[in-house]
């Protein structure tokens, strides 16, 4: 009885042994094709949130000269303006919205961009990512007068609301050049 057990034991371990080297083998393949696949989603939101955009350089900053939703500054090399990728705490903290924000030399919003929304309940706080509530945002100031929280998707929809608030405040902080 007790030599079973600890078969039993010895077996389970070599399983669980011979998993964790596969799923570990699996990440260090996938994990590069994951993150080209994330970058390039990024740039492709770069240039919908600044169309008439030519190229885009990163404005460096240093940690917490920004609020904690922005995630990168792009300048547009031809003087166009500004985008800012936020991540923004919805429903799901766990799993934060991505969000791209085009901000004009005039400071006027050029377009917003939903990135990814996957943490978001499915037909309720995925709004966020439906062009009426997006379009409320085009050629706001830093105001947001107009712009209001989905009813139903009050969380989903304050959480963005709040971080395109802070993409205001990474315009400034990359129109300053600080």
């Amino acid at each position: 009885m007790k030599k079973d057990s600890l078969k039993s034991i010895i077996v389970i371990t070599v399983i669980c042994l011979v998993t964790a080297a596969l799923m570990g083998a699996i990440n260090s393949v996938t994990a590069p094709m994951i993150a080209e696949a994330n970058a390039e989603a990024e740039k492709e939101a770069l240039y919908l949130v600044l169309p008439d955009a030519t190229d885009f350089t990163r404005v460096e900053a240093e940690e917490g000269e920004l609020p904690e939703t922005v995630t990168a500054i792009y300048s547009d090399v031809s003087g166009g303006g500004y985008a800012v990728m936020l991540s923004a705490k919805g429903y799901d903290s766990s799993n934060p919205m991505v969000i791209a924000v085009g901000i004009d030399n005039e400071g006027k919003i050029t377009k917003c961009h939903v990135v990814s929304c996957s943490g978001e309940t499915s037909g309720i706080g995925t709004k966020v990512s439906e062009a009426s509530f997006l379009d409320a945002f085009v050629n706001s100031n830093k105001e947001l007068e107009g712009v209001d929280a989905i009813s139903g998707a009050t969380i989903s929809s304050s959480a963005f609301i709040e971080a395109v608030a802070d993409a205001f405040e990474a315009y400034e902080f990359a129109k300053e050049g600080r």
